[in-house]
Parts: C-alpha cells; structure tokens; sequence
C-alpha cells in the first residue's frame, strides 16, 4: 500500500509535489555583481580550468543538461576516463558584500571531446534522469511517480523498461518527472499557484520578451475512449425427468412390484438410463434416483410365490438430472468522452481517440464444461473482476484529462534576466511578470543559463507555460456497469412416457396396443408374455427430451454505457 491506496489499481500521489506558495518575492534591479562559477567533478575543483561558455539547460519533464570546456595541462589525457564522472556546478555572486553560492546543476559526464591541439575537453553533462529511474524498483517508482496503473490499460511489468512503466504512470497525472538542481528526482504540478517570484518593470533584460505558441491542430479538445470489458458468462441448465411403470398403479416400493409383477416387461437399467443422458449432451448431476427392481424374495407379495432376481440395475421408478453447461462471452463497451467546452461543440473539435481492452480470464471458466462433475440446479454465473474493470477505466479517464491539459498549455513565454535575479527560482514555482508590455502568470516549465567565461555575462532565460481553455471539471467517475443479464433457464420437470410392445392388445385395459414411435421420448419395451407371435416387438431404450437453448443465451452478449465529462481549463493571466 501506498499512500492508502493498493499498488497497480489506483491513483498514487494524488496531490503534486509542488512547492509552498508564500508571500512573493519580488525581484529587486539596481545592484551590481560579481560572480564565478564552480566546478567540481569527482572531488576535484576544476573551476579555474573552465573555459568559453557554460550552459545549463533543464526544462519540465525532460533530463537536464549542460555543457562545458575544460583546458587540461601537459600531461596524458584519456577522455573515456572522464565519462561518467560527478559534476556539480554551482553560481556564486557577490553584491553589497554579500556572496551567495546557489547550486545549478548536479549530474554525471556523459561524453567527453578531446581536442589535442587546443587542449580543450568539451563535456556534456546529464543528470541522468532515465537512467536513474531504470534502475529504481516498482515500488520506488509508485511511490515517487504515483498516478493510475492497469495491467490491462498497458502491459505487465515483468520483463519490461521500469522507465516505460514510470511514464505510463506519469501519463495519467498533470505532472512532469524530473531534477531539482541539486539532482533529488521529483515530480512537479502543471497547474499555476499564486506567483512565487515576481518580476516587476526594468527587471528583464530589454527586447527579450518572447511567446511561442502551438498549432491549432496540436490542441487537442476532445478526446473519445473506448472502453471494452470482455468476459465469461457460465451457464448450467438442469432439467430432471422422472418416468414410472404403468403398470405399478401409481404405487411404489413393494406394492408397485407386486402391481408390475402381473404382466411384467422389460425395464431400464442404470446404464440405459445414464447413456440417455449422456446422449442428450447433458452430464449426469447425482446419481440415478426411484425405485428397483428387488432382488430374490421367498414371499414378496404375500401370494406364496417365490421371486427370483440377481440383477440390482432394473427400475420400476427413475428420477435423474441432467444438466448442460456452455460459456457465453459477454462484452460491456463504455464510450467515454472527455471535453472542454469548445470540444463539446461540432465545429470547434479537435479529436483524439483511444481504445482499451479488457479480457477476463480464468481456468474457471476453461474447466466449466468439461468438469468431471456438474452439481446443483439451473444457473449463471459472471466471471468477472470489477477491480480490473475500475483500475482500466481509470487509467483511461486520466490518461485522456491529462493529454487534454497538456495540449492546453503549449503557449509558453520566455524572457532573460541576469543570473543573479534568477536565485532561489526552479521548475516547481510559479512565475509572474510585469515588465515589456506583458503581465503574465505561470508555471516555470524551462530554466536555461549561459555563463560567458570570456565576455563576463551570465544570462539565464525563464519560459514559463500558460494553460487557457475556461470551464469546470466533473469528477471522473465511471459508469456503471450496463445490464447484460439474462433470466436464467430453467427446465422444470419432465413426466416421460412409456411405449410396450410385445402383444396386440393391452392386458390391463384390453385395448389396441398403438404402433411404435420413435420419436417419443422416455422408455420403450415389451411385455415377457406375447399373446400373439405376430405381435411388433419395440426396441428396448430410454431417451430423453432436451430443451432447445435459444440463441441470445449463446450468442455474444453485449450491452454499451455512455458518458461525457466536461474537462476544465484554468485561464492563466497572459495580457500582452
């Protein structure tokens, strides 16, 4: 658990690691600075060594990076050495008296240039942020990316790039992965707060002032999921029968025996009976039930005569169960449709769709027509896991909101400043500026420094982004399920009959005996005394009827639930 929330199936993090937003600090111009850099790589300080330009590079959701020039003295120098070496560079200014050291950028060489004749070693640097979340564990990613996660939605983890896994996650939360500047990796909010930092008139370097925005088409506003839920329905159908003699007079036991034993017939065995139902492509539930023959008596019915039987397997009276089972596939789609209030109007869409597939499986489901036994009576069953089903539509509901937002926030506005204003600002603060005709509020998303060793200038550009779009968001909440059910088959009980042949004529009623036919269900014989040779003679079966199972309990089962939410936008200032 992280967070109280259980790993892989919910949102981790749910609030964004941004910054406190005390009063602001307002930038303050007129002073003078002196200033230098320092360098340490490994444990050695090679900041006398740097030489040309410096430049310093992080920016929201992206590894940072720098890039700089070390001259080397005489000696050997082998440039793959120097790769992978620590490097830290921090600012160090003096005004008024006062020195400040503040650190830039922590990070790792990851190429060193060697040029012989100048000896110059150009390096570029990263703070290794990919690599460094390769090698966390699943669990250090999920408490420090959080976010919504579904083996469903995305791919299971094992045997995969724990960076793709970070980002799938990232995916699903208004927030950017990357390094403060002392390279503690986290994750910072897209979302403006009220202003950390407040850049005033005469505080930005003079025609500096510039705002890049997206294409129209790139602004993304709507976006339609689709959703299917795909799983197993088991069905068992269970129909009993029951068939007695006609000539047991109703009776049963004793009495049913001695009303039969005056014009005796075949009867069905247990396995004619247990064929019956094998044949009808049921399975027996139970086992055989009703009433046998009995075996040898001296005086069963009190008439003096002696019984003679050694077959246990003979019925006067049968009760059986036969069921049949089949697994039904049944799909839920769920059509999902998040907008903002210009996506929701027909000519002002720019749509993206998406699709996300669920598929319940299990060895339930696998084993339930071929179990070696079926038990109890007619019913359904859903194999399903509504927690696969939440945590999927999760991801998907979030997944589409933020690449909403993001396309909300391409307009971004940059500016210079001296270094030294620059202090204490980093990619968790919001950003406020008062200055060249704009006043403007956002989220830092780029920090660049250039540090001129030879022309003594160090410039640092901030861009901040401005989300624009209006409107209110509604909670992200998903349907539920629609209905797919079915009522269950029910077989009732079936009363089978019997057809006799053997003799012209009934010896209880004395009527004609009807022909025989074949397409009745239940038991066919003949009587053991003929009163005619010529008389047809009736195969001996047992059969049983089987309900037909109509098509919409066969088929794909379907069923669609819909739903729009409205996705909001927060107007960021931006006057111009």
């Amino acid at each position: 658990m992280i967070n109280g929330a259980p790993l892989n199936s919910g949102p981790l993090n749910g609030a964004s690691a941004a910054a406190p937003a005390p009063e602001p600090e307002y930038v303050v111009t007129g002073q003078a600075y002196v200033w230098r850099l320092r360098a340490v790589i490994g444990d050695a300080d090679l900041s006398a060594q740097l030489t040309g330009t410096v430049e310093i590079d992080r920016e929201e959701g992206a590894a940072g990076v720098a890039g700089l020039d070390l001259y080397l003295p005489e000696g050997p120098v082998i440039p793959p050495q120097w790769k992978g070496r620590r490097l830290g560079l921090d600012f160090i200014s003096t005004s008024a008296g006062e020195t400040v050291s503040e650190r830039r950028f922590t990070g790792q060489i990851s190429r060193a240039d060697w040029n012989p004749v100048t000896r110059i070693l150009s390096c570029e640097c990263s703070d290794q942020r990919q690599q460094r979340v390769e090698a966390m564990s699943i669990e250090q990613i999920d408490a420090l990316v959080g976010g919504y996660w579904s083996e469903d939605a995305f791919e299971p983890v094992e045997g995969r790039s724990h960076w793709d896994y970070a980002l799938e996650r990232l995916s699903t939360r208004p927030v950017s992965l990357d390094c403060s500047p002392a390279g503690e990796l986290r994750v910072t909010s897209w979302f403006a707060t009220a202003p950390h930092f407040v850049f005033g008139p005469g505080t930005t370097l003079y025609q500096t002032l510039e705002l890049q925005e997206s294409d129209l088409d790139s602004t993304t506003n709507r976006v339609e999921v689709e959703l299917t839920y795909r799983y197993s329905r088991l069905w068992q159908l269970s129909e009993g029968y029951g068939w007695e003699h006609p000539n047991a007079g109703g009776l049963v036991g004793i009495g049913g025996f001695c009303a039969w034993r005056v014009w005796t017939t075949d009867l069905p065995t247990t396995e004619m009976v247990e064929d019956a139902v094998s044949a009808n492509g049921q399975k027996l539930v139970g086992r055989v039930g009703g009433y046998t023959l009995p075996l040898s008596m001296a005086n069963p019915c009190g008439d003096g005569n002696a019984w003679i039987n050694t077959y246990d397997n003979l019925w006067l009276l049968v009760n059986v169960t036969g069921a049949r089972r089949w697994v039904q596939t049944v799909t839920e789609t769920y059509k999902l449709t998040l907008a903002t209030g210009a996506g929701q109007a027909d000519d002002t869409r720019i749509v993206q769709r998406t699709s996300y597939t669920i598929s319940v499986e299990s060895n339930r489901a696998d084993e339930w027509v071929d179990a070696a036994r079926y038990d109890g009576g007619s019913r359904a069953e859903d194999v399903t896991s509504e927690q696969r089903r939440v945590a999927a539509g999760e991801v998907a509901l979030r997944a589409a909101q933020t690449s909403i937002i993001a396309a909300h926030r391409e307009t971004t506005l940059s500016w210079d400043v001296p270094t030294p204003l620059s202090r204490g600002i980093d990619l968790v603060h919001t950003l406020e500026i008062k200055d060249q005709g704009a006043h403007a509020i956002g989220k830092c998303r780029r920090i660049v420094d250039r540090y001129d060793l030879l022309g003594g200038t160090a410039i640092t550009t901030l861009s901040i982004a401005s989300m624009q779009g209006g409107g209110v968001s509604q909670p992200l909440t998903l349907p539920a399920r629609p209905d797919s059910s079915l009522p269950v088959l029910t077989g009732g009980a079936s009363r089978l009959p019997t057809q006799l042949g053997g003799r012209w004529n009934d010896p209880e009623t004395g009527l004609p005996i009807q022909p025989y036919d074949d397409t009745r269900a239940g038991f066919s014989g003949n009587y053991d005394l003929q009163d005619d040779l010529t008389a047809e003679d009736f195969p001996r079966r047992f059969d049983l009827p089987a309900r037909e199972i109509p098509a919409e309990y066969r088929d794909e089962r379907t069923a669609t639930a819909e739903r729009v939410y409205t996705v909001g936008i927060p107007n960021d200032l931006l006057e111009l």
